[in-house]
């Protein structure tokens, strides 16, 4: 506290304080609502908070300090996932406590929307060339700027570190790109195509992904030893396997991947749980394990409380079941892909697997799609599976697959377990 929040109120705040009487709260107190509002991860309230007359601001954290509108990561989101985006209009989902928020930002409509992380910070391109990437905090409008022109590219998921500030973006090719503010470039990680990690995950200051045969990939610092401590930027990390494969099979083709298994990686209570579903020609049922980071091993979990998991093909979440009617606690929903191969149409479903018990819940079908090839979400199991099964087309990539004469008008949100990726344009050698 300083001391200027300890001296006499003026006569004009005293004034006002006789009218207003809730202005007058103890400075404890002041600070001990605010705090609610920041666990809680309600950023807008806590703004709203400090906006509401002189006396709650000089007892609360400013915002921002030293004038810094570019740290998008002051007060960054941690719960808040992104469900929908159009036009300036975005709807946001807090994980831990069930609020929805829709908001409109009308800095998306002179923006290409590129994608979101999964505590609710937005990556955006320019609108003119060379389409260079900003990350914006939608709760305190601070916008990080970066040199890198955003990737070209459906986009599955994003993720942020910092110190330095560094973004991630995986894309529909299994592809996970890196730059920090300084960088020319997107560095790149690229495995072979029949073992492209999926589920993007921050977690305790990296990044982490799972591929196709079960192992655990983070970011390091290149050449760094354990426990290590190096200056960090793009130039210096690098994706390596932190864990080995489950799987170890020889076989990464696809039909071996369908009928091995498959793996997902979420963030779920705290803690980073990879999840292995055994394929229809597995009688073996769903494992969890606990991603010791430490360690680099990985602990067998029999329940995970009343947390429910979504895990998708092309991202993963976790609700506090409490918060969300319907949703049940302890369970894993596996969203299955919408898969369409000429005029064979499997629409997409999803099962639902209780971890403490080990058996099969319910089965779900989304029923058809529309006419872009997805379908509406009319409950909130649907938007939340929704969420885990799409991948993002910017407006910058359908103009470049225009210019190269793909057809993208049939879905621009199809799975990757389709055959009809070739459809889609690779990235170039040099991000």
């Amino acid at each position: 506290m300083t001391s200027s929040q300890t001296t006499l109120p003026s006569t004009l705040s005293t004034q006002k304080r006789s009218r207003h009487g809730w202005t007058s709260l103890p400075y404890d107190i002041v600070r001990s609502k605010a705090g609610r509002f920041l666990a809680d991860d309600d950023i807008d309230y806590y703004m709203a908070f400090r906006a509401t007359c002189p006396d709650w601001r000089s007892a609360t954290k400013d915002y921002p300090e030293k004038a810094d509108y570019t740290d998008a990561t002051r007060f960054q989101p941690s719960k808040w996932v992104l469900l929908h985006q159009r036009d300036d209009l975005v709807t946001l989902v807090n994980v831990d406590t069930g609020r929805f928020l829709c908001k409109s930002i009308p800095l998306l409509r002179e923006h290409f929307f590129v994608g979101a992380t999964g505590g609710g910070l937005i990556l955006l391109g320019d609108s003119t060339e060379p389409s260079r990437a900003r990350l914006l905090n939608p709760f305190t409008g601070s916008i990080a700027h970066f040199k890198v022109p955003v990737p070209v590219a459906g986009v599955r998921a994003v993720a942020v570190t910092t110190a330095p500030l560094m973004v991630f973006v995986s894309t529909h090719h299994g592809d996970i790109l890196w730059a920090d503010q300084n960088s020319e470039c997107f560095k790149s990680f690229r495995p072979s195509y029949s073992n492209r990690p999926t589920c993007l995950t921050p977690f305790a200051g990296k990044v982490y992904a799972t591929d196709q045969q079960g192992s655990v990939i983070s970011s390091a610092v290149a050449g760094a030893a354990a426990g290590e401590q190096r200056l960090r930027s793009a130039l210096m990390i690098s994706m390596d396997t932190t864990i080995p494969g489950l799987d170890t099979s020889p076989d990464t083709s696809y039909l071996a991947w369908t009928k091995t298994g498959k793996y997902y990686l979420v963030e779920s209570g705290g803690g980073l749980l990879l999840v292995t579903r055994a394929s229809c020609f597995d009688t073996n049922l769903p494992v969890v394990h606990r991603v010791d980071t430490e360690r680099k091993v990985l602990e067998p979990v029999s329940s995970i409380g009343n947390r429910a998991i979504f895990a998708g093909p092309v991202k993963c979440l976790s609700v506090d079941a409490d918060k969300f009617q319907g949703i049940k606690g302890g369970c894993i929903y596996f969203v299955e892909p919408e898969i369409i191969r000429g005029r064979d149409y499997e629409p997409s479903s999803m099962t639902v697997f209780h971890v403490a018990t080990r058996g099969w819940q319910d089965s779900i079908t989304f029923g058809w799609s529309t006419p872009k090839g997805c379908f509406h979400p009319f409950t909130l199991i649907q938007a939340l599976a929704d969420y885990c099964r799409s991948a993002h087309y910017s407006e910058l990539f359908e103009i470049d697959a225009r210019e190269w004469g793909w057809d993208i008008s049939s879905d621009s949100e199809s799975d990757e377990s389709s055959d009809d990726d070739d459809a889609y344009p690779s990235e170039p050698d040099d991000v």
